[in-house]
């Protein structure tokens, strides 16, 4: 490709760059957007730098400039007189009331003139080195990343440009706002204030972008969390000429970028979720017990979309709707709690009040859990509630009532012995007997901490647990189910108490902080706990199944579950019930199971030993070691 200086005129626009996309020419591999503001005397070192570093790739570079000196007519000379054959040189010109946005602007407007697939964006003052570009484009393509930062804060990194130690603290005053007020979304980037970046424009959805002020990282950041993010360090080098363009106005546009910023995050977030590739969900808001499953983005159409919308005008009660292949359901009380399903062979759409979606956790165990567990019956899984162990790949599950001591008893176990961890409350569970992991946050008491050895919960998280484990006991919740009974907003007053009262869940890396964990193994055997007594009986299999689904069933229940198993069970084109009982009793064909009554609660220090005695003699001294 050759110089085209025919690219820069006076007066050229967005429309007008673009319209030199012709048949037959070659697109560039890079696009290097320039946005300047009265940078005339860094035009010609600038364009240099970049031919040199840049002599090995097809590229053009894209002046959008909103300057009142002679910088137009420097592009220009300089295209011709610095630039090289494979180098495009072009140009934006900004005038009067074109100028907006500033410079988050005028490099949105370079991006929308881009011929590329990948965007570098760097300042026009030589503060950004041309031949860190190189580097940039090489992680972009080598697949790690999709916004490459160039970072004046990692290590071997300097900011050593910025002039005195007022600039130097503003920058990271500045800094540490942005943190604050967009959180998480910043965990990967040391710079989120640079303006040196390399971006992959088909990532890019420009609609989503808000040109404010000269912070267009913060932006790009803010509305696209789905960008794998790596970052390159570089010495921010003195500027060459001109003076900076800070000023207590751009200071005061910068607030207002990140109190604007910081409220369309909210809405503009959609957290990603895949099921070991068997069910996907995007949810507008955070599912916890779903995040070992988190993903940046989701590659198909999701299987579950959580949303979160209005119900004025829909009728409080139940009502489903089944035409078609299309169906849907709505459940409502008065007191706020709202939840709508849309339902066909492929996909469901719930979406829920924003009351509901204040309690993240009521959301995902009274809705979406529901929801996963026939779907996947649908794909030939069945969602079990149990507990679930392995050693040398093979599975152990353990069931039992809810609120019988199944969690304590999985910690006791894993902080002693050499066990690898699946499940606490979940797993999923194939009819050849292999199973997956569901590893959501384990739910908690004071008793259950003072069990184990250590963990790593803070003060403030164990003087929580003695409120939170009375709220949330096993008494709590029969008086909740007992409340059912009567014409009362059972789900409203949960949420609310959920709320106010979150229940106490924490990771089992949280409590047992050397734990190891597995992904998948083979069923080798199944223990039920139950209070009373103290016997110890092997069961057949049909006692077995019987017992288990008896305890999946004594987990679900709560409205609105009835309403969203009516839905799922009429649209669905199988049995589900039957289904899902055929999937478990297949998995569990030939596998021993054990019921263990006990009143002394030793369920930890018994069922090793009983693996000990299921698993291969060469591994039964680990299975056991540790266990007194």
């Amino acid at each position: 490709m050759t110089t085209t200086i025919g690219h820069v005129a006076h007066g050229w626009r967005v429309s007008d760059v673009m319209a030199t996309d012709r048949p037959g020419v070659e697109l560039p591999s890079l696009t290097v957007v320039v946005p300047t503001k009265n940078e005339a005397d860094n035009v010609d070192p600038l364009l240099r730098g970049l031919s040199v570093a840049l002599a090995d790739v097809g590229a053009e570079v894209i002046f959008v400039d909103d300057s009142d000196d002679d910088t137009r007519d420097r592009i220009f000379r300089s295209a011709v007189e610095t630039s090289r054959p494979s180098l495009d040189v072009r140009l934006i010109a900004r005038d009067g009331d074109q100028r907006t946005g500033g410079l988050s602007g005028a490099v949105i407007d370079g991006l929308a003139a881009a011929r590329s697939r990948w965007v570098c964006v760097m300042d026009g003052d030589l503060q950004h080195p041309p031949e860190l570009v190189g580097q940039l484009v090489a992680l972009g393509a080598s697949g790690d990343a999709e916004l490459v930062v160039a970072s004046r804060y990692q290590p071997s990194a300097s900011n050593a440009g910025l002039d005195g130690r007022r600039r130097r603290f503003l920058s990271s005053l500045c800094g540490r706002a942005a943190r604050g007020a967009l959180g998480s979304r910043l965990v990967e980037v040391t710079d989120p204030m640079s303006g040196f970046f390399l971006v992959d424009k088909q990532l890019v959805d420009v609609t989503r972008l808000r040109p404010r002020g000269f912070k267009i990282l913060l932006e790009l950041i803010a509305s696209h969390p789905e960008l794998r993010v790596a970052e390159v360090p570089f010495e921010f080098g003195p500027r060459h000429t001109g003076q900076s363009k800070a000023s207590m106005s751009q200071g005061w546009a910068f607030g207002r970028q990140l109190i604007a910023l910081r409220r369309r995050a909210r809405t503009l977030r959609r957290w990603c979720y895949d099921i070991h590739g068997l069910i996907t969900v995007e949810s507008d808001g955070e599912l916890p017990e779903l995040e070992k499953f988190a993903v940046r983005r989701l590659l198909d159409a999701p299987t579950l979309t959580v949303r979160f919308g209005s119900f004025r005008g829909v009728p409080n009660g139940e009502s489903i709707d089944v035409r078609d292949e299309l169906a849907t359901v709505s459940y409502r009380e008065r007191s706020g709690f709202g939840v709508s399903l849309r339902s066909d062979a492929s996909h469901v759409e719930v979406t829920v009040s924003r009351f509901v979606a204040r309690s993240p956790h009521v959301m995902y165990t009274n809705v979406v859990e529901p929801i996963l567990r026939w779907r996947l019956v649908q794909l030939g899984y069945a969602l079990v509630h149990a507990a679930c162990f392995s050693t040398d790949s093979q599975a152990f599950l353990v069931t039992a009532k809810t609120d019988t001591g199944k969690t304590t008893t999985m910690l006791k176990m894993l902080d002693s012995s050499p066990l690898e961890f699946l499940s606490d409350d979940l797993v999923i569970v194939a009819a050849d007997g292999v199973v997956q992991s569901f590893p959501k946050p384990l739910t908690i008491s004071a008793h259950t901490v003072h069990a184990l050895k250590d963990t790593s919960l803070t003060r403030w998280e164990l003087l929580a647990l003695k409120p939170q484990s009375r709220v949330h006991s096993r008494e709590g919740r029969r008086f909740a189910f007992l409340l059912t009974k009567y014409r009362l907003p059972v789900a409203s007053i949960n949420a609310v108490i959920q709320r106010i009262v979150p229940p106490p869940k924490y990771h089992v890396e949280r409590l047992v902080p050397n734990v190891r964990s597995a992904r998948s193994a083979s069923i080798a055997g199944m223990f039920i706990i139950a209070r009373g007594g103290d016997s110890d009986e092997a069961l057949d299999h049909r006692q077995a199944l019987d017992t288990l689904l008896a305890n999946c069933a004594d987990a679900f229940g709560f409205p609105p579950y009835d309403s969203v198993e009516r839905l799922l069970l009429a649209t669905a084109d199988i049995d589900l019930r039957t289904t899902e009982r055929e999937i478990i009793s297949a998995a569990l064909s030939d596998v021993p199971a054990r019921m263990l009554h006990s009143d002394s609660m030793d369920w930890a220090e018994r069922l090793p030993r009983h693996v000990g005695a299921w698993a291969p003699a060469q591994h039964t001294s680990a299975v056991t070691s540790g266990v007194d």
